[in-house]
């Protein structure tokens, strides 16, 4: 028997139940995440031998807690993943690599996996990173009083005073009304720039075009904003990072983007290449645990239906 060690995380050791590793798989996930370990899921439990590459860097992590997930409500995120390990435990068909991936080559339509693993199909699952404004506090404050999602955070802020910096009329008109359903007060911080709103958002809420130049803040609690031209006291704040790819391994092998940066898919999960798949906040700008587990889920499948058509269809 084998032990296979799970993504550095202390008393996490999966017994290989006999299960030969010979260094070739039928998938090879890239990233540890929702989208990746449901995936693996699926697949291990339909007799498909997987490998999970995963850094163990989690988007989710600076965060306390996740929302939105039925019989998880409040779990923090490292806790959600352990217990999708210790699901994924009992599977000998699933191994895991504690490894970055450097280079995936595609060879007489299988792949290879930083020059040693082999695998017929690719799950790109390694997620997106938010590329977080340089202003004083935000850092400091992300996951926990700043956050990009009203229905992760909201609620927690609700009937306290509340900001969102953005200079995008279209995202204002989106997340201004969101927020202002859970609270009267709102504020939105333009951070330098002119805009033209609807009056009737406009009767609703405050608006800040003064630069931003910090966040005043007491350990995790956000106490006010500091403008050029004042300060302003704020309980909460949204704002909306530009996001990048984690790795630009998929590019490298030729799938196609949108317009937005995220990987183009038929819906089912399959890229623009052959084999190569994609789950996750790397496919929808709707991101959310739950919405990533569906996508993982849902690239399974897809993935698992081409393995049998292949097999029934050399």
């Amino acid at each position: 028997m084998l032990q296979l060690s799970i993504l550095g995380i202390p008393g996490l050791a999966l017994l290989n139940k006999g299960y030969v590793m010979n260094n070739v798989y039928d998938v090879a996930i890239i990233g540890g995440g929702p989208a990746g370990l449901t995936a693996a899921l699926a697949l291990g439990r339909i007799g498909r031998s997987v490998i999970i590459f995963d850094e163990n860097k989690g988007r989710n992590f600076p965060a306390h807690h996740m929302m939105n997930f039925p019989s998880r409500d409040g779990t923090p995120p490292r806790e959600f993943k352990e217990q999708i390990i210790k699901d994924l435990r009992k599977y000998s068909e699933i191994t895991f690599r504690q490894e970055k991936v450097n280079v995936i080559r595609k060879n007489d339509g299988q792949f290879t996996i930083n020059n040693h693993f082999e695998a017929k199909k690719i799950l790109l699952a390694h997620g997106i990173k938010d590329i977080l404004p340089e202003i004083p506090g935000i850092k400091e404050l992300w996951g926990k009083a700043v956050f990009h999602c009203p229905y992760c955070h909201g609620h927690e802020f609700k009937r306290q005073k509340l900001g969102v910096m953005e200079s995008d009329p279209k995202y204002l008109f989106h997340m201004a009304p969101l927020l202002l359903s859970l609270s009267g007060d709102v504020t939105i911080f333009t951070n330098g720039s002119r805009l033209e709103l609807p009056p009737l958002l406009l009767e609703k809420v405050k608006v800040i075009t003064a630069q931003v130049k910090k966040l005043n803040y007491y350990g995790e609690q956000l106490i006010s904003l500091e403008t050029e031209t004042g300060e302003v006291k704020l309980d909460g704040l949204v704002i909306k990072p530009p996001q990048e790819l984690t790795t630009d391994m998929g590019i490298k092998l030729g799938c196609e983007l949108q317009e937005n940066g995220l990987y183009k898919t038929d819906g089912e999960g399959q890229t623009s290449v052959p084999g190569v798949y994609a789950a996750g906040d790397i496919v929808d700008q709707r991101q959310a645990v739950i919405l990533s587990c569906a996508s993982g889920m849902r690239a399974a499948a897809s993935i698992s239906f081409s393995l049998v058509t292949n097999f029934l269809h050399p």
